[in-house]
């Protein structure tokens, strides 16, 4: 499986100012496709936070590392610099991404927006690293690589970090992970508890462990238990996702009927990578 982790930064999203949504789309988008985050750290605007924190989650070889957030022209955003620390580099003006950033003035009607030192920050990248077009906002995207890692850094504000990743990033994910195949069964269940599926759930782990199984308690209704039971297999082939997944929804409804309790809603699903 391709590795992929994430570096969320922003001191926002460490005080309950702000929701990371932006960690839970990307979270999504990917496991749609076959992988997902092995990790996620939030750290706050600190140059050493953000130099350690990215060098943490190296050491870890992924694939590919999603820095999200700090790219902006105030001084708290210095996500820029804390990347170029970890990887030993130099932070320098970077032509391509001010032609970006110019562009984008043009595009909003803005042409005659002064290039302040504020706004030439968000050209300053690391040594060695791409600009990747920003669609929908000013500061762009940055693409560099590290001992076989990919870096991808992107803007915190969300639509702006959809836009980019769509666009520049999960091409190439896709490229590295190659076409797969989606099979999700969707149960929900009554009159059995979460801690009756627990030993099902561990032997239909053993007999298929790549697939995702995961039991969702949703509380007591009318003196009844309620739990969904998500079931995902990711294959190669179409065939073998639908069959192995067939399998173990097969599996829990012989189980849940034995154990007194009844599906009272399924759906299933087929899906080649994932659409955005």
């Amino acid at each position: 499986m391709v590795s992929v982790s994430s570096l969320c930064v922003g001191k926002e999203l460490l005080i309950g100012k702000t929701t990371n949504t932006n960690a839970t789309w990307l979270g999504a988008r990917l496991f749609g496709i076959g992988t997902m985050i092995d990790r996620i750290l939030t750290v706050t605007d600190s140059l050493d936070e953000i130099s350690s924190g990215l060098l943490e989650l190296l050491e870890r070889k992924p694939d590919f590392v999603i820095v999200i957030g700090g790219l902006g022209p105030t001084p708290d955003d210095m996500t820029l610099k804390g990347v170029a620390r970890a990887l030993g580099k130099r932070v320098r003006p970077n032509a391509a991404a001010l032609r970006l950033i110019k562009e984008h003035y043009v595009k909003t009607g803005r042409s005659g927006m002064e290039m302040t030192p504020a706004r030439r920050k968000m050209a300053v990248l690391p040594e060695g690293s791409t600009p990747l077009p920003n669609e929908l906002g000013t500061a762009p995207g940055v693409r560099i690589e590290r001992s076989g890692a990919v870096i991808f850094c992107l803007p915190g504000v969300p639509h702006e970090m959809k836009s980019i990743y769509s666009h520049s990033v999960h091409p190439e994910i896709l490229g590295k992970i190659g076409r797969l195949y989606t099979s999700k069964v969707v149960m929900q269940l009554q009159g059995v508890f979460e801690s009756t599926l627990t030993p099902d759930i561990a032997e239909a782990l053993r007999q298929h462990p790549s697939a995702y199984i995961k039991s969702h308690p949703k509380g007591l209704k009318s003196g009844k238990s309620h739990v969904e039971l998500d079931i995902v297999v990711v294959a190669p082939d179409r065939e073998k996702a639908e069959s192995e997944c067939s399998a173990i929804a097969e599996f829990f409804a012989k189980r849940i009927a034995s154990a007194g309790g009844s599906i009272t809603r399924q759906t299933t699903g087929l899906s080649p990578r994932v659409q955005l």
